[in-house]
């Protein structure tokens, strides 16, 4: 069963219009998720649905990639795991027809 769970996430330039425009697009990339209101350096918090917070970080992490918005909205916290990073990430599939 879905648990709530909030990331917290960080606009890295709070004030400038291009951030705000950032935050929408993170919100419209998360319809079913909640950001809350940045406060006074631009730290907000988004509340999704997931099994763990493991699958909010990935479900953030996909409407952070899907919006294009990752030069605005940053994790607050970065995980300290070692290439934490790798299983997500991969080569390519080859073409078969090469």
């Amino acid at each position: 069963m879905a648990e709530r769970h909030a990331v917290a996430m960080l606009m890295l330039h709070y004030g400038t219009p291009r951030d705000q425009e950032a935050r929408a697009e993170l919100a419209a990339a998360l319809p079913e998720g909640e950001l809350g209101e940045p406060d006074e350096v631009g730290v907000f918090e988004v509340t999704v649905d997931a099994d763990d917070l493991e699958d909010a970080l990935r479900r953030v992490w996909d409407a952070v990639a899907a919006s294009g918005t990752d030069d605005h909205v940053v994790f607050l916290e970065h995980p300290e795991l070692p290439e934490h990073w790798r299983r997500f990430s991969g080569r390519p599939a080859a073409d078969p027809s090469a």
